[in-house]
């Protein structure tokens, strides 16, 4: 008999099956709409098919992309509203960001953070602290303050009573691509290697393995609960400090397709 957990998973299958083929019905031809929908969704025309047929039960990110476009959604606040329950419930459980009312979770915002370093790099430093006209300034100059008047223009910096910046209501639910391409930038800006011989001031670590089956999935799970403890330390305002610190989680194949 299926546990609680492995019902809902079957009910979240079967509502993305069906809302596939409901988009698909829409095209004469299935093969041209399939295509179509992989790209706008940016999703590969095989994990569809995966999905279709009932093989594969979608992450909460491959959700997002596929309901963004099913939904016509442009922002992910606006998407959990208008989501079947049993989608939405998937999409809070396996989201690290808390979903509230108070902020919206833009695409387009996701665009500006991988076009533009200034917006990238002032995004992150915001969401761990004030951050001030000063600083943006130096590090970035003329083109540096043409970014914060933008950020403060589409509402993603709020400006504080002392005149520094933070986050402001529209924000970024990044998904892979963009958490790849946004990591790659910020791991080059501030990991420091020659801080690893200081106890107390980062850590670092590369392993590759020939793995089985199993011991694959075992890493992927374990990857997952360390990101998952991380967000929720920082969940405790206790918890929250001086420190601007940044933490990046991946595993991967290194031979996709072979064997």
């Amino acid at each position: 008999m299926n546990t609680t957990s492995e019902f809902e998973q079957d009910l979240l299958k079967d509502q993305v099956t069906h809302d596939l083929e409901k988009a698909l019905v829409q095209f004469k031809d299935e093969k041209i709409g399939l295509r179509l929908l992989s790209n706008k969704m940016k999703v590969h025309e095989k994990t569809l098919k995966r999905i279709l047929a009932g093989e594969n039960r979608p992450g909460y990110q491959t959700l997002y992309k596929i309901y963004r476009i099913l939904l016509n959604a442009n922002n992910d606040t606006q998407l959990m509203e208008m989501a079947p329950e049993v989608v939405a419930n998937a999409l809070k459980k396996g989201n690290p960001k808390t979903i509230s009312s108070d902020i919206i979770f833009s695409v387009d915002i996701e665009e500006e953070l991988q076009k533009d370093r200034a917006f990238l790099e002032i995004y992150f430093l915001a969401g761990t602290g004030p951050v001030t006209k000063e600083f943006v300034s130096y590090r970035f100059g003329e083109h540096g303050m043409e970014t914060l008047k933008k950020m403060l223009k589409l509402a993603v910096l709020d400006v504080q009573k002392d005149g520094t910046f933070v986050l402001g209501k529209n924000q970024a639910n990044l998904g892979p691509e963009a958490i790849k391409n946004c990591a790659l930038h910020l791991l080059n800006r501030f990991i420091r290697p020659e801080a690893t011989d200081t106890n107390g001031e980062n850590f670092m670590g590369i392993y590759a393995e020939g793995l089985n089956e199993k011991a694959y999935n075992e890493w992927l799970k374990i990857d997952e609960e360390a990101y998952k403890k991380k967000i929720e330390l920082t969940r405790n305002k206790e918890n929250h400090g001086h420190i601007r610190a940044i933490t990046f989680v991946s595993t991967d194949k290194m031979n996709p397709g072979m064997n």
